[in-house]
């Protein structure tokens, strides 16, 4: 899905929303981000910080051994709920894992397959009940 399409949203294939991504937002210059991610990583250098999303080019992404876009790529699928593994072994451990954004991709992205990504897209902006609106 791109993100013109999506008004303000870059879905990627485990279900995060790259377009409020520190990451990405940092590596595109946003001061905010980076003072952030500076702030939680202590060795982390500025120049380091460079990501293109998750549909971008593997030299700029920031987990481009990602077991998720991997999958997917391999299966020629473009999200993770399309396939017939989901939520596979990985994704519920990434969901699992600690931060409160990767803990609704799972729960999102079941809803993402029941109802369709536009219909989801609706409900969020309307509702506001997910953890990375725009």
């Amino acid at each position: 899905m791109l993100k013109k399409e999506t008004d303000g949203w870059d879905i990627s294939v485990c279900g995060l929303n790259c377009a409020k991504c520190e990451i990405l937002l940092a590596g595109q210059g946003d001061e905010k981000s980076m003072e952030n991610l500076l702030g939680f990583f202590k060795d982390l250098k500025p120049e380091n910080i460079v990501c293109g999303g998750c549909r971008g080019p593997l030299d700029r992404h920031w987990s481009a051994d990602c077991k998720f876009l991997a999958c997917t790529k391999r299966k020629g699928l473009t999200y993770c709920f399309e396939c017939t593994e989901f939520p596979c072994g990985d994704l519920k451990a990434f969901a699992s894992d600690g931060p409160p954004h990767h803990r609704k991709t799972v729960e999102n992205m079941k809803l993402m397959k029941e109802i369709g990504i536009e219909s989801w897209l609706k409900e969020q902006k309307k509702s506001g009940r997910c953890v990375f609106c725009p």
